[in-house]
């Protein structure tokens, strides 16, 4: 069974997208841990960031006009969305994994999958419902159960915004990887988001979260961030590893200038550290 990861924020800017995209395609590409893995990758930001760091313009937006994208799983018909008024289906079946995930890459026994965004998505996390949204919860909850049999690691990019997507990817996810940059306010941003898990999952299991420092200096410790860790609250979920702050995780986009092809200045430098937040992030969720 696949553990399933969302990794989200409350607080944007974060570097939430160049978190996700870079753990699922490092996870797929090597054996973190000796273990090979099969990988899905799921873009549920209608900002579709991740989306455009993987694939070709041309590639997405003929897999957008056939409908290959997260929208599908939530919606039967977009003919006809309404920016004021949230659209719910009928039925309660999303459809099957297989028609909406595009590989993007392939190995022995693992490769990484995607299933994109679209900035229709918009429609759903600004609509509003007027009857039950139920049938759409339901459709994202057994789209998740397939997946959980399909994949070994399931990693949600979810949007940084309280919403139905919100909701639905922390009902069904096991852990919860929150980015933090550490500067002023990045404690608020980590209060909001316990908050949020806790309140969103009331009655029911919580996923666990493990917060990740993100963009930090490739020398010392930023103070922020030995506040957070000092902070018991906050302390039993942070990661050791940082993702230290390398310019080339910010430059992939149409499937090209990921850090292990990349022959930039840093790069092996960047793709090492990358691996230990992999291999740790591995151990911490049992993936």
């Amino acid at each position: 069974m696949g553990v399933v990861i969302t990794v989200m924020n409350m607080k944007g800017g974060v570097g939430k997208t160049t978190v996700a995209m870079h753990l699922a395609g490092v996870t797929a590409r090597y054996a973190l841990n000796h273990k090979p893995r099969k990988v899905l990758a799921i873009d549920y930001d209608p900002q579709f960031n991740m989306s455009q760091a993987f694939l070709a313009p041309k590639t997405y937006f003929a897999l957008e006009k056939q409908r290959k994208t997260t929208l599908s799983i939530l919606l039967d018909d977009d003919t006809n969305l309404d920016p004021f008024k949230l659209q719910v289906p009928g039925n309660h079946e999303p459809p099957k994994v297989s028609a909406l995930t595009t590989r993007i890459f392939n190995y022995s026994n693992a490769h990484l999958d995607l299933i994109p965004s679209t900035l229709d998505l918009m429609y759903v996390a600004l609509g509003q419902a007027t009857v039950q949204t139920k049938p759409i919860e339901e459709r994202f909850q057994k789209f998740i159960a397939q997946c959980r049999l399909l994949y070994d690691v399931v990693f949600i990019d979810c949007h940084p915004a309280g919403s139905l997507f919100t909701k639905t990817s922390l009902r069904n996810s096991d852990h919860v990887l929150i980015p933090v940059v550490p500067q002023r306010y990045a404690q608020r941003g980590i209060g909001l988001m316990k908050n949020f898990i806790e309140a969103k999952n009331a009655g029911e299991t919580t996923p666990k979260p493990h917060i990740l420092f993100n963009a930090t200096p490739r020398v010392g410790v930023a103070p922020q961030e030995t506040e957070i860790r000092a902070n018991a609250d906050y302390a039993p979920h942070c990661m050791d590893n940082t993702l230290k702050k390398f310019k080339v995780f910010s430059e992939p986009e149409g499937g090209l200038g990921f850090v292990w092809v990349s022959g930039k200045p840093y790069s092996t430098e960047a793709f090492y550290n990358l691996m230990h937040v992999g291999r740790e992030l591995m151990t911490r969720t049992g993936a």
